[in-house]
């Protein structure tokens, strides 16, 4: 077991947050264009510090209601769908440089709201989250449907009948439900809004009730770009409440969620009832498979990065470490080594790479898998370092776990935090065997010399995204592949936010 430093968190800079960079108190609804205050007020907790530096509202039914029709009206007017895309793609781009000219205090608002390292909010996610909105304008700009000759059978009418032209053309799909996760609100919530948008849809946003302020400032934002009131609309509150009355409202065209299994089976189930489309992402359990040919130092380091950043609370993270027998040892060792130097600390802090978790409920829920995988002799720790004193109980330390027993808890369940998994396999059938033995199939990772290996592993890779000496793709707005299980089959980017249409045109009678 790996140990570091117990003299405490490094300092941090004097002020934490600067004073106007929360900007309402209470955080307030987005409703038709404006700002609603009506619900009951709830703080908002910093995982770093236990603080409460903000409070939010929890939206009435009335509120809720108001957001559906807002747009539902803004859509069937069409005052958004029906604009030109060039115009579309000026508000859009407005609101990425926005958020690029703001990128300090977002990135600190997200960091204190999650738990997010303050450096990677700013590196990753909000630009992540200005690219996004790029993109979506770039879609609107060139968007366009596709044209093809068509005919009736020959026999079927006198002389072949006449001939048609058949255009198929992206229509939005309407008015969406976009539910978003508490681990990256302002990355995930502009890939899904600026998606939506580039579609022409309207939409009724709701983040999690642990991480909200940072959607409420987006909405802002595109409301002072430019954005149509009712066209974006943002409600907060508990899903049991706010979120049932959003997935079972018949005036709902499309749910669109990225949460956990048990919330999509649910959300699948509510939508039923009025056989509303669903669109999912859910949860993972990456493997990252590394083969003896592989350059060990390029695997290692992706490795390490695979299952710790943003504290594994991701959900391409790569939880499962798979490495042949013969370079087993080194490869975990190595892993775990690296991850014992991680700067531990404040979310705010710019050297800290592993922030807390989200609350404290949920690092008790990821140190009862290893409690228990330890308790059962399902793995035994690799690495552990000592945590810094003084930290609150939301932290947990990156953790590496060897010989995980095939089939156990720990190696089949997502933990969704800093906890690695590592298992030794003798070939590429059981590589292949390991990878695929769990119920998830976001993604998958394959580290080898082999080119044929590797578009021979990639090939059988159950999942819907597979990268090959690497692992976190540098773009991810054009749509991550998708669940083969735990989330059915669904489309990505733009397209998960469009429907088809037909239109057949005779262009000469025959």
């Amino acid at each position: 077991m790996s140990d570091t430093s117990t003299n405490g968190p490094p300092p941090l800079p004097t002020e934490r947050l600067q004073a106007d960079w929360l900007r309402t108190e209470p955080y307030p609804q987005l409703i038709g264009g404006r700002e609603s205050f009506d619900g009951a007020a709830r703080p908002v907790i910093d995982p770093s510090t236990g603080g409460q530096p903000a409070s939010y509202l929890v939206a009435t039914e009335v509120e809720v209601e108001a957001a559906i029709a807002a747009a539902r009206t803004s859509f069937d007017a069409g005052a958004w769908r029906r604009m030109p895309g060039p115009r579309k793609a000026e508000v859009l781009e407005a609101a990425a440089a926005t958020i690029r000219a703001d990128a300090g205090r977002l990135a600190a608002l997200e960091a204190m709201d999650t738990g997010k390292a303050v450096s990677g909010a700013r590196t990753n996610d909000v630009y992540e989250a200005a690219n996004a909105f790029s993109y979506a304008a770039a879609i609107c700009r060139t968007a366009h449907g596709d044209l093809r000759r068509s005919s009736f059978p020959p026999e079927l009418l006198p002389g072949g009948g006449p001939d048609l032209l058949t255009l198929r053309l992206g229509e939005p799909a309407g008015v969406v439900v976009e539910l978003l996760p508490w681990n990256g609100p302002l990355m995930t919530g502009s890939q899904r809004i600026a998606s939506a948008l580039a579609a022409g849809c309207s939409i009724v946003a709701k983040p999690p009730v642990d991480a909200v302020v940072t959607l409420v400032e987006l909405g802002r934002i595109l409301t002072a770009a430019g954005l149509p009131a009712g066209v974006l609309n943002i409600v907060l509150g508990p899903g049991a409440t706010v979120g049932e009355q959003l997935i079972t409202d018949p005036r709902i065209d499309l749910i669109s969620l990225t949460g956990g299994t048990d919330t999509g089976r649910h959300v699948l189930a509510a939508a039923a009832r009025n056989l509303t489309p669903v669109h999912l992402e859910l949860g993972g359990k990456s493997p990252v498979v590394v083969f003896a040919d592989a350059d060990l130092d390029q695997a290692v380091g992706w490795a390490m990065m695979a299952a710790f950043v943003n504290m594994g609370e991701v959900c391409v993270a790569g939880s499962r470490l798979l490495v042949q027998d013969s370079i087993y040892d080194q490869v975990v060792d190595a892993v775990a080594a690296a991850a014992a130097t991680l700067p531990i600390g404040d979310a705010l802090h710019p050297d800290t790479f592993i922030g807390p978790l989200i609350n404290e409920r949920h690092a008790d829920r990821v140190r009862g898998y290893v409690h228990r995988a330890l308790d059962a002799g399902d793995a035994s720790v690799v690495g552990k370092p000592d945590l810094p004193d003084g930290l609150r109980s939301t932290y947990v330390a990156p953790t590496v776990l060897g010989r995980v027993r095939r089939g156990c808890e720990l190696e089949q369940e997502e933990v969704f935090g800093p906890v690695l998994a590592a298992m030794p396999f003798q070939d590429e059938a059981e590589a292949l065997a390991l990878a695929n033995g769990t119920r998830y199939g976001l993604n998958g990772t394959v580290f080898t010399r082999d080119i044929e290996r590797a578009f021979r592993f990639a090939d059988a890779l159950d999942c819907g995204e597979v990268n090959v000496n690497c692992h976190f793709a540098p773009d991810m707005n054009g749509g991550r592949g998708e669940p083969r299980r735990a989330s059915g089959f669904s489309k990505t980017g733009v397209d998960a936010y469009t429907r088809t249409k037909a239109v057949n045109v005779q262009v000469h009678s025959g």
